[in-house]
């Protein structure tokens, strides 16, 4: 079986959207997922499941999610090696203050558009900085996430449906992935 780390979108912020984490585990489980462990509250799940492929993977969790919370929950779905090969992408030292809280991976959908990146420099400086590789970006934040310009929201209006996550959970979730 191949393992996977399932990012949920949107999940569990200002009390929207709630899931249970054990909950979340009993549908991943109802999806055919084993070996099933999720970290904190925020819809980060790794498991293991005979799917072969992400995409129809992500389908069949999105359906399921769907029709039994009653709201849809955008999920990526993506195979732990490659998860580890997109860590491994980091444009930054990790010697920057803070780094694990102030460094975020944006995972997005789909890679966004040439136009939508070039279009989205204006708002990259020393201080909030976006490098996008592909499928993900990476984004350092010297004062923190908090109030930066250059927020989630702007980062996912300008570029595509995204989740973030900061550099201390992706570690986090390949070190339960390699467990």
């Amino acid at each position: 079986m191949k393992t996977y780390i399932a990012l949920l979108r949107g999940v569990n912020v200002s009390g929207q959207k709630l899931i249970k984490m054990v909950d979340l585990q009993a549908h991943f489980a109802s999806c055919g997922a084993v070996n099933i462990r999720t970290y904190i509250q925020s819809g980060n799940v790794v498991f293991e499941h005979p799917e072969r492929s992400s995409a129809n993977l992500r389908k069949s969790l999105e359906e399921h999610l769907a029709s039994k919370l009653g709201f849809s929950v955008p999920t990526l779905v993506i195979g732990a090696k490659d998860f580890a090969a997109i860590a491994n992408e980091n444009p930054y030292p990790t010697t920057l203050p803070d780094f694990g809280k102030r460094m975020y991976v944006c995972f997005f959908q789909k890679a966004p558009a040439v136009a939508a990146v070039e279009g989205i420099r204006d708002f990259v400086t020393d201080e909030e900085q976006l490098v996008v590789k592909g499928v993900v970006a990476f984004a350092y934040y010297k004062m923190g996430l908090g109030r930066a310009k250059l927020s989630s929201n702007l980062i996912e209006r300008k570029l595509g449906l995204a989740t973030l996550r900061n550099w201390n959970s992706v570690n986090a979730l390949l070190a339960l992935a390699n467990r």
